[in-house]
């Protein structure tokens, strides 16, 4: 409890200092809006030319991207530090004032910033779901399963997404820089904005055991729309916890046993 209450103060005051500059916030809300819907029309426009991509229409491959972007959104406003640990942190020393303070270095990580900009991701996401479950006939039989499973897919695809970053931001405490590898990995993610039945084996593979984002949204997606690899929605749901908690725990524990490298700069 006292850490809960604590990241709510923490969580107060981070959202407090983004909205100092509200003009800055809103343009970083609409670049990340503007982005996204960019990348949303050069799908529209491919598929103009090319009706179905391996059997999918324009309004599936529109739900899937939209999906996409949820995981990713949440992860996006609650661990966007990672990625400053990852780059910078490290190597200037500016983790020295986290290891004076009582405090669980990794919490204090998380609890530093909240990226309002992914309000821009989220919004997308959620227009496209809206639009292409409700526009596109997709012949979608809801049922409390299907819903229960894209809910957990979003909480818990997003636990993950952080969970890698962690463990790679966490290399950085032995290269001093692991932001571009967490680059490298993170781009993986875009794959999963296609049908994973498009990619040679390797990737599929790479995607589903090394980096499971197809576990996270691709087959919950499938799943969705009734699809290629669809499965039971209580068992994919199961399996995305298990996973996700299974790779938050690896992730937690190679965090604390490299963070005890830790050497400061001196500056």
């Amino acid at each position: 409890m006292r850490y809960i209450r604590l990241y709510f103060v923490c969580l107060k005051r981070a959202i407090v200092s983004r909205l100092e500059y509200k003009m800055d916030t809103f343009i970083g809300i609409l670049s990340f809006f503007l982005t996204n819907a960019a990348s949303l029309l050069s799908i529209y426009f491919i598929l103009q030319n090319i009706p179905s991509l391996n059997q999918w229409n324009m309004w599936q491959l529109g739900f899937l991207y939209g999906f996409t972007m949820i995981p990713v959104a949440i992860d996006h406003f609650f661990s966007d530090d990672l990625w400053c640990v990852a780059y910078w942190k490290v190597r200037t020393g500016e983790l020295d004032k986290f290891y004076l303070r009582p405090v669980p270095v990794l919490f204090q990580v998380i609890a530093e910033t909240f990226q309002l900009e992914a309000f821009g991701e989220l919004l997308v996401g959620i227009i496209m779901l809206i639009i292409c479950a409700t526009k596109g006939s997709l012949g979608i039989q809801w049922n409390f399963g299907i819903v229960f499973l894209l809910i957990v897919a979003a909480i818990f695809g997003a636990i993950l997404i952080t969970s890698l970053k962690i463990m790679i931001a966490a290399l950085a405490f032995y290269m001093k820089r692991s932001g571009p590898l967490l680059q490298i990995i993170y781009n993986f993610i875009s794959y999963t904005k296609y049908p994973l039945s498009i990619y040679p084996r390797v990737i599929r593979g790479l995607l589903t055991f090394v980096f499971p984002f197809a576990v996270i949204i691709s087959l919950p997606v499938e799943t969705f729309l009734g699809l290629g690899n669809a499965m039971n929605p209580y068992a994919l749901s199961a399996i995305i916890v298990g996973v996700s908690l299974a790779v938050l725990g690896l992730a937690i524990l190679f965090w604390s046993k490299s963070a005890k490298r830790y050497q400061s700069s001196g500056s």
